[in-house]
């Protein structure tokens, strides 16, 4: 063998294994190339319902749980009049009236829908129907809430008593810290 090797070097047969390797290797390396991550297809996650928080909580909580002392005591601050006292009343009222008569637009709307089913479902199933008809009675008892509470509304009784309460507190606050600070800026200014 050494005949054929003439000038002593030695074959250099690790190199043209490396060359030549494997070619199941570099199949199957090009075809994982190919392949997709596996994240594409496959969610882990459960499904979630998207909500939007208006749909979760009704716009007469959403009234409730603005910080009406806070308003009023900005606007006790402010204007530290009587009269601004009853016009941020007369707001709060107004503003509590007006998502009443929202709701009891969209409740008229459900109750129409609800009925219209019932009609339409009367002939296939009574179960349906029945269940349909409950809706409807449960949507006419709080509608005749909704009523109950804009009739209280105006005499500030009702839901809405709280926020009118608080803003009234908020602007007794902000008018007394007014003059409070105005005694302290004309003593200040006498020395």
């Amino acid at each position: 063998m050494r005949i054929f090797n003439l000038f002593g070097k030695k074959p250099q047969t690790t190199e043209s294994a490396a060359v030549i390797a494997h070619p199941e290797t570099t199949v199957l390396e090009k075809q994982q190339e190919n392949i997709p991550p596996v994240d594409l297809f496959i969610d882990d996650e459960a499904p979630q319902s998207e909500q939007v928080v208006e749909q979760t909580q009704s716009k007469i909580t959403l009234f409730r749980s603005q910080n009406h002392y806070s308003i009023g005591y900005n606007d006790g601050h402010n204007f530290h009049s009587s009269e601004m006292l009853e016009i941020g009343k007369r707001k709060i009222r107004t503003e509590f009236r007006f998502i009443l008569e929202q709701e009891i637009e969209e409740m008229n709307q459900k109750k129409l829908q609800l009925k219209m089913l019932v009609v339409d479902v009367r002939k296939v199933s009574d179960d349906t129907r029945e269940k349909l008809e409950l809706n409807v009675t449960e949507i006419e008892k709080s509608l005749m809430k909704l009523e109950k509470e804009k009739e209280l509304s105006v005499e500030n009784e009702g839901l809405v008593s709280n926020a009118i309460q608080s803003y009234h507190q908020g602007f007794i606050q902000g008018s007394n810290d007014y003059i409070e600070s105005e005694k302290f800026l004309n003593a200040a200014n006498i020395f």
